[in-house]
């Protein structure tokens, strides 16, 4: 992941206006954030879901030319008195990223209907029974005059509304053109006191209410009013919530920016690979050399042929040392032709004059079969299981399975890398060809086969049950997630990272091309070495795992300037 981040800050800062449209995308998208999580992280939000007649009369009345034609008068009050009913429903949510607490209210939750009085209501849909019990005892009805509380703290429970509905029917069925009594008309407002809602917990709130005036058209008036306030949050309603509003803009210009500077960085990628800055020329080049860096070189040699159709270039990837014996026994002749990638600094010192270009950092794991049970070893361990010392990975706190090595074959610069900066020794000499037997052999120490790339290696600790072997980091990481029947381990504690090397992780090195000679100044060679420090080859390579030894500014990376 850090790789990848860097990769595309490379790819972003090749344009310092592609820097300041990064900038402006980070503060649109995370200052909603931000104010959502850290400045108002209590949200409640409700939302009118119905808010109609009921629609229960058996007569309509306004739909009636002459009223007098209902000739029953107690069917016209009864028929007056349904006309004017009406069902408001209010879902209440908290939206929020934290609990709400009845201390957390500065005002408690309340809705007011102005015209329409309340005979009933009820709790509906509560995320838990002991929220729906909660909310229901803790329903406070009230009374409002032009917006100003007549009957404030201490009003009618829920229970008290539902006895006194009782004498509102009673009243209307012995004599419904009196109406309900005048003392229990005035309540048309609802306030939640006590209201506990954690994360995500919702319900609804189901009040039946009525008309005070008669309107001539039948209408009834529609208006809700919401107060409430919490510390550190807000109460809104979730039909404005949902207009443009501030955050929802944040977001959407962060979109477009993001897909403007998207695009940006694509087209100047592309531009910079048909640049005639690649200094392309035609010609026939062969790299050989290091099998452990060829993902990245494969693609970066794809890119530079595609930018420049004319340039002929062969990947032979057997190995750091028998490239060097090939660059050593071609001479003068191999200048220009022939270029060596190296695992670490050349140690054969052939009599031609070699000039090395390092190119990236490499980082090195230890890999094991997921039959071992072990996830970490320490040097000594590992030193140990290499002399013989240890046969079985139960003796090391694992599985009981035997120790079986897979090396490389001596022509492997990870070889010897493995040999100098782990073991400080030689592997010591194959004594099997596939690794299978169950014991050592009597005139050996260890089970132990070789291979002659890394790919190989990987494919042999995968299907052999207890092997152990190494590779380099980006491609294990990579095969260990896609095969998925071996894992890479630590090495005391330490895990297989450039980060790790400033903590003493041991097992890296700079991977160097080597050439016969310094390369003439027009040569395929030498354009294929400067586009090696490219910004598309620089983020190829972090997007890969291989920090580069050359940042966008041309300075050296500090660990390709070490003895690895």
């Amino acid at each position: 992941m850090l790789t990848m981040v860097q990769a595309i800050a490379e790819l972003v800062a090749q344009r310092q206006e592609n820097v300041l449209l990064g900038l402006l995308i980070v503060l649109l998208v995370t200052s909603p954030l931000a104010d959502r999580y850290l400045v108002r992280r209590r949200r409640i939000t409700y939302r009118v879901l119905y808010n109609s007649k009921i629609g229960l009369s058996p007569v309509a009345l306004h739909d009636v030319e002459d009223r007098s034609t209902v000739t029953d008068p107690r069917l016209r009050e009864y028929a007056r008195t349904f006309d004017r009913l009406s069902i408001v429903i209010i879902r209440v949510r908290n939206t929020g990223g934290y609990d709400i607490e009845p201390s957390d209210f500065t005002r408690p939750l309340s809705f007011t209907f102005k015209d329409r009085v309340i005979w009933n209501a009820r709790i509906s849909d509560a995320s838990t029974d002991r929220l729906h019990d909660a909310v229901r005892d803790h329903l406070e009805f009230f009374a409002t005059t032009n917006g100003t509380v007549v009957a404030g703290n201490g009003g009618p429970d829920v229970r008290t509304l539902r006895r006194l509905l009782a004498d509102r029917l009673t009243g209307l069925v012995k004599s419904p053109a009196a109406g309900p009594p005048e003392d229990v008309r005035q309540w048309n407002g609802v306030r939640l006191t006590g209201l506990s809602l954690e994360r995500r917990q919702r319900f609804k709130l189901v009040v039946v209410l009525r008309e005070q005036d008669d309107p001539a058209d039948g209408a009834i008036s529609k208006k809700i009013e919401a107060d409430g306030a919490l510390t550190s949050g807000w109460v809104k309603d979730e039909k404005r919530q949902r207009r443009l509003g501030w955050p929802v803009a944040a977001i959407a210009a962060g979109v477009v920016l993001t897909l403007a500077l998207t695009g940006n960085v694509v087209a100047n990628y592309y531009q910079r690979r048909s640049d005639p800055a690649l200094h392309c020329a035609s010609g026939h080049l062969r790299l050989e050399g290091s099998s452990a860096f060829s993902d990245p070189l494969q693609e970066i040699v794809r890119q530079y042929r595609r930018a420049c159709a004319s340039a002929s270039i062969d990947l032979q990837l057997a190995g750091s040392r028998a490239g060097m014996h090939d660059l050593s026994a071609a001479g003068a002749q191999s200048r220009g032709g022939l270029a060596v990638l190296n695992d670490g600094p050349d140690t054969t010192h052939p009599a031609i004059d070699l000039r090395s270009h390092p190119v990236a950092v490499v980082v090195y794991s230890v890999i094991l079969s997921d039959t071992t049970g072990v996830t970490n070893l320490s040097l000594a361990h590992l030193r140990d299981i290499y002399r013989g010392r240890y046969h079985r990975w139960s003796q090391l706190g694992g599985k009981d399975v035997p120790i079986r090595i897979v090396g490389r074959d001596g022509e492997s610069g990870s070889r010897q890398i493995f040999q100098s900066k782990l073991l400080g020794r030689s592997e010591g000499a194959a004594s099997s060809t596939e690794c299978r037997e169950s014991s050592p052999p009597l005139h050996a120490p260890t089970i132990r086969c070789e291979l002659r790339t890394t790919g190989e290696l990987i494919d042999k600790v995968a299907q052999t049950p207890g092997a152990i072997g190494y590779a380099d980091a980006p491609t294990a990481k990579a095969e260990a997630a896609r095969l998925q029947r071996f894992h890479v381990v630590t090495l005391d504690g330490r895990l297989p990272e450039a980060t790790s090397i400033a903590q003493g992780y041991p097992f890296w090195t700079v991977e160097y091309l080597y050439t016969a000679g310094a390369p003439e100044g027009s040569s395929l060679l030498r354009n294929l070495i400067a586009f090696l420090g490219s910004a598309n080859a620089r983020a190829e390579l972090s997007i890969r795992g291989y920090p580069p030894c050359i940042d966008r500014n041309g300075d050296r990376n500090p660990l390709c300037t070490q003895t690895p």
